[in-house]
């Protein structure tokens, strides 16, 4: 009796790719899956997957040829690595779901290897603009929370989406802490609250007579704000203090490039940026724009030894 493997007997279902896709995403609540990863499955069907397939066609038009055909041109079209290297990652998830329940013969399809970008941050000049107070006797409401935001962003190191949950009650100023009840990673972390932020907090929740159980920042009228709302809001204020506007989590990566610079640890800077593998942490911050040769001398134990015995050596012939 000739061998077979069991799989190779085993018929594929005829779905179209809009089937597919409707359960996929049935799926994908099922398992638990946030909100905003929900949405951002749904784009990326309707605005790029949609781009180089029919979805009323069957789920077997949906070939590896069409995918890598799609990366030669967005490759050609300048697109930058990262852009074409999530629209294969987020291909292959839904791949991967069609392959499990048999409506596709399985195929592989490689992710890009990319040489990823360094990252962006705000330099001196800029922050120290941003973060001039404003006049509260002549600034606008949108200022002050605008300056608020800022102080918060560049003094945290959060993501938009952490910023938008924070509570009043989150604030904890006896001890100089604050809770992130909404992370990427679905944990909790409590970050340090510095004495600069602080000071700001403090006077910013008195006079937008917040209350604890408030969003720290909402809209006026005390509801949950959106991303989009934020983004504009903070646009608004970069153009108002003629700074050019970068994304709002490019102080993320801003705050990472000063902590580093002045000399913080990658291992506070892990469990400050939620981070759940030191990992992590490392290619972030290879991606940073930071010089690690420029203070080298002053930790290299060859030379602060060699600096320690010198100046020893300089008080003895002295003291000659």
């Amino acid at each position: 009796m000739a061998k077979m493997m069991l799989k190779n007997m085993r018929k594929t279902v005829n779905k179209t790719i809009d089937e597919c896709h409707k359960e996929y995403l049935k799926y994908c609540i099922a398992i638990g899956q946030r909100d905003k990863t929900l949405e951002s499955k749904i784009r990326f069907y309707r605005y790029e997957l949609s781009k180089i397939i029919n979805i009323s066609e069957s789920i077997e038009t949906l070939t590896k040829y069409k995918i890598e055909n799609k990366v030669v041109s967005m490759r050609r079209d300048g697109y930058k690595g990262n852009t074409y290297k999530t629209f294969v990652i987020k291909t292959r998830a839904f791949l991967t779901y069609c392959f499990d329940n048999n409506y596709l013969k399985k195929f592989n399809v490689k992710i890009p290897t990319v040489d990823l970008d360094k990252k962006i941050i705000y330099t001196e000049t800029e922050l120290n603009k941003l973060l001039k107070k404003p006049n509260l006797d002549k600034c606008l409401v949108g200022d002050f929370k605008g300056w608020a935001t800022i102080n918060f962003l560049f003094g945290t190191g959060c993501r938009s989406e952490t910023l938008l949950n924070v509570k009043v009650q989150d604030i904890n100023f006896l001890n100089d802490m604050i809770l992130f009840r909404h992370m990427k990673t679905r944990r909790q972390i409590t970050v340090p609250l510095s004495p600069t932020l602080k000071k700001v907090l403090k006077e910013y929740i008195d006079i937008m007579d917040l209350s604890n159980e408030d969003l720290l920042f909402s809209k006026l009228n005390k509801e949950k704000m959106c991303y989009d709302t934020l983004h504009q809001n903070i646009s608004n204020y970069f153009n108002n203090r003629n700074v050019k506007m970068r994304g709002v989590n490019t102080f993320r990566n801003t705050f990472a490039t000063f902590f580093i610079i002045n000399h913080g640890d990658i291992y506070r800077l892990k469990i400050i940026l939620g981070h759940s593998n030191i990992k992590t942490t490392e290619r972030y911050i290879s991606l940073l724009p930071i010089d690690l040769n420029e203070d080298i001398s002053k930790f290299n134990p060859l030379d602060v030894l060699n600096k320690k015995n010198l100046k020893i050596r300089m008080k003895i012939n002295k003291a000659l």
